[in-house]
C-alpha cells in the first residue's frame, strides 16, 4: 500500500492560424490550419507522449497522430535512452510543427530532400555531455505503415565542442519506393547550429542517391536559416534554400530549386515546460504567443508551381502572416 500520488498527465498543445497570398496561384485567404493536442505522462523509468494533430491542407481538415513516443531511460543506464513509436526524424535543423521553426514556411530541403517523420524505433547512448550517438530502424521515409517489405536504418552523431555550437551528421540509407525494396536510397545530411544569443545560424547540408534501372539518381541541397534577436520581443528571421535534383529523383523532373524568405516574429511570454521546450539545439524558449510574418520568393529552372489554369510557373510569390499559440 501507497500514499504517493501518481504522476499527472501533462496536457499540452499549439493552434496555428494565418493569413497569405500566393501570386502564381492568384488567391489569398485566412486559414485555420492547424491544432495540435498533447499529452505526457511519466512512469517510472518510462514515459508516454502523444500528439493528436488536426491540420487543414486542400482545403479539407484531417487529424493524425502526428507523435507517438514510449521512451524508456533505465535508471541504473541513464546515458541510454530506448523510444519506439511516431518521432521526428533526428536530421536536419528544421522540424515539422509550426512552434520548432523561426519561419512560417518549410523549405525544398525539408519537404522533399530528407525526411522529417520516422515510425519505428530509436536508440540513444549520450557518451558524454559533449557528445550524443543515435541509431534507428524505421518503416520509410515519413510513411506510417512500410509502403514495401525493406526497413529505413539511420544513424547520428552529435557533437557540442563548446557552448552554443552544435555539428551532428545523419546517415540514412533503405528502400523508399512502393512496393518494391530494389531502389536503395541513401542519403547523407550533416547540420551545424549556432547560437550566439541575439543570433541563432542553423545550417543543413542534404546529399541524396537513389539506384535505379539506369543508374543512380543523386541530389543536393542545402538550407541556411538566420533569427537575429531585436529586442526582449522583437526578431527578425531570414532563409536561402538552395535544392539540386539533378536526377529527378525528388521531384520528377531535373530542376534546381531555390527560395529565400524573410520576415519578422513577434513574440510574447513564454510557454510552459515540455517535452519540447526550446528549439532545437539553441536557448531559445517556445514563447506562448508569436506573431510572424514572411516574405518568401521561389525560383525554378524548369516550369513547377502551378497554376490556377492547371499550367506552370517557374517562379512564385507568396506573403504569409501566421499566429501561433501554444498552452
Amino acid at each position: 500500500m501507497t500514499f504517493e500520488e501518481a504522476p499527472q498527465v501533462t496536457v499540452t498543445g499549439f493552434a496555428v492560424g494565418s493569413a497569405g497570398y500566393d501570386r502564381v496561384q492568384t488567391a489569398n485567404s485566412f486559414t485555420a490550419g492547424k491544432l495540435a493536442l498533447s499529452l505526457f505522462k511519466p512512469a517510472g523509468d518510462f514515459y508516454l507522449f502523444g500528439q493528436l494533430t488536426t491540420a487543414l491542407e486542400d482545403g479539407a481538415s484531417a487529424t493524425e497522430i502526428d507523435n507517438l513516443i514510449v521512451s524508456w531511460t533505465p535508471h541504473t543506464r541513464s546515458q541510454w535512452t530506448v523510444a519506439f513509436g511516431k518521432f521526428d526524424a533526428p536530421v536536419g535543423f528544421e522540424r515539422d510543427d509550426e512552434p520548432l521553426n523561426l519561419i512560417p514556411t518549410n523549405s525544398f530541403n525539408f519537404a522533399l530532400a530528407r525526411p522529417a517523420k520516422f515510425t519505428g524505433a530509436i536508440v540513444r547512448l549520450t557518451a558524454s555531455p559533449r557528445v550524443e550517438l543515435a541509431g534507428a530502424v524505421a518503416n520509410g521515409w515519413n510513411v506510417d505503415v512500410d509502403n514495401n517489405r525493406g526497413k529505413t536504418g539511420m544513424l547520428r552523431i552529435q557533437w557540442i565542442p563548446v557552448d552554443g555550437l552544435t555539428i551532428g551528421a545523419s546517415g540514412v540509407y533503405g528502400p523508399e519506393q512502393d512496393g518494391t525494396d530494389a531502389h536503395q536510397r541513401s542519403l547523407l545530411a550533416p547540420d551545424v547550429t549556432l547560437d550566439l544569443g541575439r543570433l541563432i545560424v542553423g545550417t543543413e547540408l542534404n546529399l541524396g542517391r537513389e539506384r535505379d534501372a539506369g543508374g543512380n539518381l543523386t541530389w543536393g541541397g542545402a538550407a541556411a536559416t538566420a533569427f537575429l534577436r531585436l529586442g526582449h520581443r522583437i526578431g527578425l528571421a531570414a532563409r536561402y534554400d538552395h535544392l539540386s535534383d539533378s536526377g529527378g529523383a525528388l521531384t520528377g523532373t531535373p530542376q534546381v530549386l531555390r527560395s529565400v524568405t524573410v520576415g519578422p516574429m513577434w513574440f510574447y511570454s513564454q510557454a510552459q515546460e515540455g517535452i519540447f521546450s526550446n528549439i532545437e539545439h539553441t536557448t531559445f524558449h517556445l514563447p506562448q504567443i508569436a506573431l510572424r510574418a514572411a516574405l518568401r520568393v521561389d525560383y525554378s529552372t524548369q516550369p513547377f508551381f502551378e497554376t490556377t489554369s492547371a499550367g506552370q510557373e517557374r517562379t512564385d510569390t507568396r506573403a504569409v502572416v501566421e499566429f501561433l499559440y501554444l498552452f
